[in-house]
């Protein structure tokens, strides 16, 4: 738990720092079926519903922090 509550917390501050720099990043998400990955810019974070806002070349995407497994900026 304690382990999993650390990477949470890098997550969390990867996604803000990308918010506040309007940086592109790649967000691995898992979902029902599969893993995948989105590159795009985060535009909002939505602390109650405990989601982003992703703006990407395929249009917007609402993702929920508990499916984010990865942030990485786009160089």
């Amino acid at each position: 738990m304690l382990f999993e509550n650390r990477e949470l917390s890098k997550i969390a501050l990867k996604v803000i720092q990308a918010f506040q720099d309007q940086q592109f990043v790649k967000i691995k998400v898992i979902n029902e079926t599969n893993n995948h990955q989105i590159i795009g810019i985060i535009t909002k974070i939505d602390q109650v519903t405990r989601r982003i806002k992703l703006s990407h070349d395929r249009g917007i995407d609402w993702l929920p922090f508990d499916d984010i497994l990865n942030v990485e900026p786009v160089n």
